[in-house]
């Protein structure tokens, strides 16, 4: 089961938790701070308690991160025990402290849309990111993804109205809690760039952005259509990247990618003046795990030293 397939059928109670992370303030010499974090499916393809034979326990995952050479790590909302406490939390924030690493992002969605047409809900799945947005919070993170919705299922400005007063709402609720909320392009609405701008235009909050992914730009499913360029898709949206997900799966003999080029779209962020984390998410199978992200950072780190 995938990632996205996992969320679909996934659900997950609220709790609210504290902290408050400074934010950054950013440069506009290219990859001056740019930070390379893991992001824990790279490692852990399975939540709330599943069997990963390959896997590792979702309290450990700093510890491995820190030995892959991370400074940086994203969390997951699912990847976290089901009947999640502030405890946990607390076990999670000295297990980091005990690495020496950093939280990043904390990745959210699958547990309702904040830009559902359905006012009940719409608020229902406010007030469960809301909690979350305390819990990325209390982890120390920067920021905090979501999502506005996979599949089409009315008209996209109808689905923009009704995301520009979830995001806008959610996106209040981060900013007075010192985060950033970050929207993917995610499938669906999400992936047509046009409409994202809207989005990001429409909401105009100096803390909402984008989370961009190198490969999620399925516009529709059954049958599937693509948005045509993802290249030309990052770099419309450059403009409001502050992260990026940073997707590999296989590597020729030279420790290229092999499905997208890096170095064209590192040197499209170059244009993305607030982007200041990318994020490895290795799903490959035909080699080690942590194999696929080492030599997924070490591609991050050559192409961006080529491009300075």
């Amino acid at each position: 089961m995938n990632r996205t397939s996992f969320l679909k059928t996934s659900a997950l109670g609220t709790f609210a938790l504290g902290g408050i992370p400074s934010l950054n303030l950013f440069s506009s010499v290219p990859f001056q701070n740019l930070k390379i974090s893991i992001t824990p499916w790279s490692l852990m393809r399975t939540g709330f308690g599943g069997n990963d034979p390959q896997g590792i326990g979702v309290f450990d995952y700093p510890v491995v991160a820190k030995s892959l050479g991370f400074d940086y790590i994203d969390h997951e909302m699912f990847h976290f025990p089901k009947k999640l406490n502030e405890g946990d939390i607390e076990k999670m924030v000295s297990n980091c402290q005990k690495a020496d690493v950093k939280s990043a992002v904390l990745l959210t969605g699958g547990v309702g849309d904040i830009g559902d047409a359905d006012i009940k809900k719409r608020k229902k799945a406010l007030a469960t990111y809301k909690y979350w947005v305390d819990i990325a919070q209390k982890l120390g993170c920067k920021a905090m993804r979501n999502v506005c919705g996979e599949f089409i299922t009315i008209p996209h400005k109808e689905k923009l109205t009704y995301a520009i007063e979830g995001v806008k709402e959610l996106g209040d609720y981060a900013g007075n809690k010192g985060l950033d909320l970050l929207i993917e392009n995610h499938n669906g609405y999400s992936s047509d760039p046009e409409w994202m701008i809207d989005l990001m235009e429409n909401v105009n909050l100096k803390n909402v952005g984008v989370l961009g992914d190198f490969t999620n730009w399925t516009l529709e499913r059954n049958p599937n259509t693509f948005y045509p360029d993802p290249y030309k898709g990052i770099e419309l949206l450059s403009p409001y990247i502050r992260a990026v997900s940073a997707k590999s799966e296989t590597f020729s003999s030279s420790g290229e990618e092999t499905t997208t080029d890096y170095k064209k779209m590192f040197k499209i962020l170059q244009k993305a003046p607030h982007l200041e984390f990318t994020g490895v998410e290795f799903s490959g199978n035909t080699i080690t795990r942590n194999k696929g992200v080492q030599l997924t950072k070490v591609l991050i780190e050559k192409v961006i030293n080529e491009l300075k």
